[in-house]
Protein backbone atom coordinates (compact mmCIF):
# COMPACT_ATOMS: atom_id res chain seq x y z
CA UNK A 1 0.00 0.00 0.00
CA UNK A 2 1.19 3.46 -0.82
CA UNK A 3 1.77 6.01 1.41
CA UNK A 4 -0.67 9.35 1.02
CA UNK A 5 -0.06 12.76 1.66
CA UNK A 6 -3.48 15.02 1.43
CA UNK A 7 -2.34 18.08 -0.61
CA UNK A 8 -3.37 21.68 -1.36
CA UNK A 9 -3.72 22.44 -5.04
CA UNK A 10 -1.49 25.28 -6.10
CA UNK A 11 -3.67 26.45 -8.59
CA UNK A 12 -7.14 25.42 -10.13
CA UNK A 13 -7.36 22.69 -11.97
CA UNK A 14 -10.07 23.90 -14.23
CA UNK A 15 -9.13 26.34 -16.60
CA UNK A 16 -11.97 28.23 -15.82
CA UNK A 17 -11.76 28.65 -12.09
CA UNK A 18 -10.79 32.30 -10.66
CA UNK A 19 -10.81 34.08 -7.86
CA UNK A 20 -9.32 33.68 -4.25
CA UNK A 21 -8.69 29.63 -2.65
CA UNK A 22 -11.55 29.01 -0.33
CA UNK A 23 -9.91 26.64 1.71
CA UNK A 24 -12.27 24.12 3.81
CA UNK A 25 -9.85 21.57 5.02
CA UNK A 26 -10.31 21.03 8.95
CA UNK A 27 -7.96 23.64 11.02
CA UNK A 28 -7.45 25.44 7.92
CA UNK A 29 -7.89 29.14 7.54
CA UNK A 30 -11.56 29.04 6.59
CA UNK A 31 -13.15 32.87 6.26
CA UNK A 32 -16.49 33.48 8.51
CA UNK A 33 -17.61 35.92 6.33
CA UNK A 34 -16.84 36.25 2.63
CA UNK A 35 -18.01 38.38 -0.13
CA UNK A 36 -21.21 37.61 -2.63
CA UNK A 37 -21.14 37.36 -6.43
CA UNK A 38 -17.10 37.02 -6.11
CA UNK A 39 -15.34 34.39 -7.62
CA UNK A 40 -13.59 31.80 -5.64
CA UNK A 41 -12.80 27.78 -5.99
CA UNK A 42 -11.89 24.98 -3.33
CA UNK A 43 -9.68 22.29 -4.12
CA UNK A 44 -7.64 19.45 -2.70
CA UNK A 45 -6.03 16.16 -3.76
CA UNK A 46 -3.36 12.94 -3.26
CA UNK A 47 0.09 12.73 -3.89
CA UNK A 48 2.22 9.51 -3.39
CA UNK A 49 4.55 10.04 -0.30
CA UNK A 50 8.06 10.62 -1.83
CA UNK A 51 9.77 6.91 -2.20
CA UNK A 52 6.47 5.18 -2.17
CA UNK A 53 6.08 5.28 -5.86
CA UNK A 54 7.20 1.97 -6.36
CA UNK A 55 4.83 -0.01 -4.15
CA UNK A 56 1.68 1.27 -5.71
CA UNK A 57 1.06 5.15 -6.07
CA UNK A 58 -2.34 6.16 -5.60
CA UNK A 59 -4.89 3.65 -4.77
CA UNK A 60 -8.48 3.62 -6.99
CA UNK A 61 -11.28 5.52 -4.80
CA UNK A 62 -8.77 8.41 -3.46
CA UNK A 63 -10.12 11.30 -3.93
CA UNK A 64 -12.42 14.75 -2.83
CA UNK A 65 -16.10 14.91 -2.94
CA UNK A 66 -17.70 18.41 -2.22
CA UNK A 67 -21.26 19.54 -1.54
CA UNK A 68 -22.77 23.02 -1.17
CA UNK A 69 -25.59 23.34 0.96
CA UNK A 70 -26.42 19.71 0.55
CA UNK A 71 -25.89 19.46 -3.01
CA UNK A 72 -23.22 17.41 -4.73
CA UNK A 73 -20.67 19.58 -6.77
CA UNK A 74 -19.18 18.20 -10.54
CA UNK A 75 -14.98 18.45 -9.80
CA UNK A 76 -12.70 18.74 -12.69
CA UNK A 77 -9.91 16.67 -12.08
CA UNK A 78 -5.63 16.69 -12.71
CA UNK A 79 -4.57 12.45 -12.54
CA UNK A 80 -0.57 12.35 -13.25
CA UNK A 81 1.22 9.72 -13.92
CA UNK A 82 4.21 8.34 -14.02
CA UNK A 83 3.78 4.68 -16.23
CA UNK A 84 0.83 3.27 -15.10
CA UNK A 85 0.94 4.52 -11.42
CA UNK A 86 -1.31 7.51 -10.45
CA UNK A 87 1.40 9.85 -8.80
CA UNK A 88 -0.86 12.16 -7.87
CA UNK A 89 -4.74 13.45 -8.05
CA UNK A 90 -6.54 16.29 -7.45
CA UNK A 91 -9.76 17.68 -7.78
CA UNK A 92 -11.23 21.09 -8.05
CA UNK A 93 -14.62 23.34 -7.75
CA UNK A 94 -14.67 27.00 -9.70
CA UNK A 95 -17.57 29.30 -8.78
CA UNK A 96 -16.38 32.34 -11.22
CA UNK A 97 -20.17 33.86 -10.06
CA UNK A 98 -19.55 33.30 -6.60
CA UNK A 99 -22.63 32.61 -4.27
CA UNK A 100 -25.59 34.66 -3.54
CA UNK A 101 -25.73 36.03 -0.48
CA UNK A 102 -26.61 34.18 3.03
CA UNK A 103 -24.90 31.11 4.97
CA UNK A 104 -23.75 28.35 2.87
CA UNK A 105 -22.53 25.45 4.03
CA UNK A 106 -19.49 23.63 2.56
CA UNK A 107 -19.19 19.94 3.44
CA UNK A 108 -15.47 18.02 2.12
CA UNK A 109 -14.72 14.54 2.28
CA UNK A 110 -11.48 12.83 1.26
CA UNK A 111 -11.35 9.23 0.75
CA UNK A 112 -8.16 7.03 0.20
CA UNK A 113 -8.67 4.09 -1.93
CA UNK A 114 -12.73 4.21 -1.22
CA UNK A 115 -12.86 4.64 2.30
CA UNK A 116 -13.64 7.96 4.24
CA UNK A 117 -10.73 9.07 5.30
CA UNK A 118 -11.11 12.86 6.60
CA UNK A 119 -14.53 14.67 6.65
CA UNK A 120 -15.34 18.55 7.33
CA UNK A 121 -18.53 20.95 7.32
CA UNK A 122 -18.11 24.09 7.40
CA UNK A 123 -20.39 27.33 7.36
CA UNK A 124 -19.77 30.79 5.42
CA UNK A 125 -21.58 33.82 5.43
CA UNK A 126 -21.21 35.34 2.14
CA UNK A 127 -22.32 38.97 2.35
CA UNK A 128 -23.37 42.37 0.18
CA UNK A 129 -19.78 44.22 0.12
Amino acid sequence: MAALVVVDVAGPVQADASGTRLDIFPGGATPSVFQAGMPFWIGYGFASEAGSVEVGGVPEGTHFELDVDGRWVALASDVRREGDLVVRRTECAGFEAGLPAGWHTFHGRWYDGGRLLLSSRVSVEFVER
